[in-house]
């Protein structure tokens, strides 16, 4: 028999063992494990290793089932709370370089102002403001180092406020 026969026999059993086939195709297939040895064995092989996996079949603990159904909807909780909490971060980020650069704006007129006011030399007033406007955001990039002394927790006491 050609090649292609058995091919399209061994795809249509396998597809009659898991989701099953037309009526058309059982003919077909029925017709041509009768006729070939070889694709009867096969068959006959396929038909006693599942009715063999039936024997272990495995009873699913109920207690187990909802355990594991718990931690699955924690996480997606857990996931879905993530996001939201992603999503308001990037909108203070929005907010924050907003904020920065208008008052940076609003600072760097005004100490142009001042400065020529006062004839300050301009690398004066420059540096004036790049303090200004670097201080900030390096006293809060410290901030959680020093976040225990400032908040009174001690070391030893588990984040217990002292």
């Amino acid at each position: 028999m050609p090649l292609e026969n058995h091919e399209k026999a061994c795809f249509l059993l396998h597809r009659s063992l898991v989701e099953g086939i037309s009526l058309e195709d059982r003919h077909w297939l029925d017709a041509h494990v009768g006729q070939c040895a070889e694709c009867g064995w096969y068959a006959d092989l396929s038909a006693r290793a599942v009715r063999a996996l039936d024997w272990f079949a495995l009873e699913l603990d109920p207690a187990a089932a909802l355990r594991v159904e718990n931690v699955v909807r924690s996480r997606a909780e857990g996931m879905r709370s993530a996001e939201a909490h992603a999503k308001s971060l990037w909108i203070g980020t929005a907010v924050a370089i907003f904020l920065t650069f208008t008052g940076s704006a609003v600072t760097w007129r005004s100490l142009v102002w001042l400065a020529s006011q006062w004839n300050l030399p301009s690398r004066v007033w420059q540096i004036v403001f790049a303090a200004f406007w670097l201080l900030p955001s390096l006293l809060l990039a410290f901030l959680p180092l020093f976040r225990s002394r400032l908040l009174g927790e001690d070391s030893e006491s588990n984040g217990q406020t002292v």
